[in-house]
């Protein structure tokens, strides 16, 4: 669905400060927040939460600091002390500050922000499913070999691994959990699906056919993928109309599957695709081509992993406790939705890199608005 073109006025603009933003909403979320010891430390700390979580996303958003090392060294330059935090930081209370900081506000931050994203992408036949429709998928964030919580290869290759439900018609995440890099996305899952919501998952999640039932229970709906041979018992065979074919789909019908399959038959819809055959179960009463159709859009999340890394640059962790990368993960999901939401869209490479030229103040208001294809208003 073509998106038109976002009108925006200079104060809008101006909200591109996006730490002055942050900062209005992590105080909301910190007044709204029981007052416990872990998070707050003892009397005699001067690191202040907000300028920690500050810290963080001003190393998201800036291109030259890519380190634990390089944040605590900018925070010694008086300008970053004037906007982003209000002393230096030394490596011993960055690293410290970890384990007392509650990533809990941020995730609050992100919460509150995902709601805001607009319902703007998508078939419009699928509109019905507002925020019902979520993807769900894992990716690896590469550890250091110290980081002995982040198990995955070896004790040479670790890894902290990142589990998002991604909205699709919003085209935003909407929830998160991270773990080490061998920990199982079907138990991520369980942990992150809630009554109401229509699962879209790979492969991996269909490897376990209890999880269909376990769904139903709970009252949520899915798009999963199986694999291509599966054992299934053939119930009943469902017709197929024009556009089903047209969409790719070449098979529907109701099976059991495996050999201890339990509760009722479940829907499986093969799809051709680029000369090969997907097998998607689901318990959706919606036309096939409907259902393939939300499965190609799976790949969005795809996409997002792939923006995240390399245009926002949150490749390297720049924290190496459970509890930093959570901090870190929110603050670089926090720094999407940001953009997202006062730009419209999530920016390209050009545009992130002119978004951060402006920031620093090195591009004007004229310019920006050009890039990203925004109509300045006169209001």
């Amino acid at each position: 669905m073509a998106r038109a073109k976002d009108e925006i006025d200079e104060k809008k603009l101006s909200c591109w400060k996006l730490l002055d933003e942050f900062r209005v909403r992590l105080a909301k979320a910190q007044a709204a927040a029981p007052k416990i010891e872990k998070r707050l430390g003892g009397p005699e700390r001067k690191l202040l939460e907000a300028d920690y979580f500050c810290l963080f996303l001003f190393g998201l958003l800036n291109p030259v600091v890519d380190s634990m090392r390089g944040l605590c060294a900018a925070s010694h330059i008086t300008r970053v002390q004037q906007d982003i935090c209000t002393r230096p930081v030394s490596l011993g209370s960055f690293s410290e500050a970890q384990s007392v900081f509650d990533p809990e506000l941020l995730r609050q931050v992100f919460l509150e922000l995902a709601g805001e994203i607009p319902t703007a992408w998508g078939d419009s036949r699928l509109a019905h499913f507002a925020d019902k429709l979520k993807l769900i998928d894992g990716t690896l964030l590469p550890a250091l070999p110290r980081m002995h919580w982040a198990l995955w290869l070896n004790d040479k290759n670790r890894a902290a691994k990142l589990h998002l439900k991604f909205t699709v018609l919003r085209q935003a995440p909407s929830d998160v959990a991270i773990t080490e890099g061998n920990s199982c996305e079907r138990k991520a899952l369980r942990q992150l699906m809630q009554k109401g919501e229509t699962i879209v998952g790979d492969r991996y999640y269909g490897l376990e056919y209890g999880l269909f039932e376990e769904m139903r229970q709970l009252g949520v709906s899915f798009v999963i993928r199986i694999r291509n041979k599966p054992r299934m018992e053939i119930i009943e065979e469902l017709p197929l109309t024009d556009e089903d074919r047209a969409a790719g789909v070449t098979w529907q019908g109701m099976v059991k599957l495996g050999d201890k399959w339990q509760g009722e038959p479940v829907r499986v819809v093969k799809v051709a695709v680029d000369g090969k055959e997907l097998l998607l179960a689901t318990d959706l009463d919606i036309e096939a081509e409907l259902i393939a159709l939300i499965y190609r859009y799976r790949w969005q999340i795809e996409l997002f992993f792939k923006w995240m890394k390399s245009i926002l640059g949150n490749r390297h962790l720049m924290a190496e406790s459970s509890e930093g990368v959570a901090i870190q993960t929110y603050c670089a999901l926090i720094a999407a939705l940001m953009l997202q939401l006062f730009t419209g869209k999530r920016p390209t490479k050009r545009a992130m890199e002119m978004i951060r030229f402006y920031m620093m103040g090195q591009a004007d208001l004229e310019e920006i608005v050009k890039l990203l294809g925004l109509e300045k208003s006169d209001k």
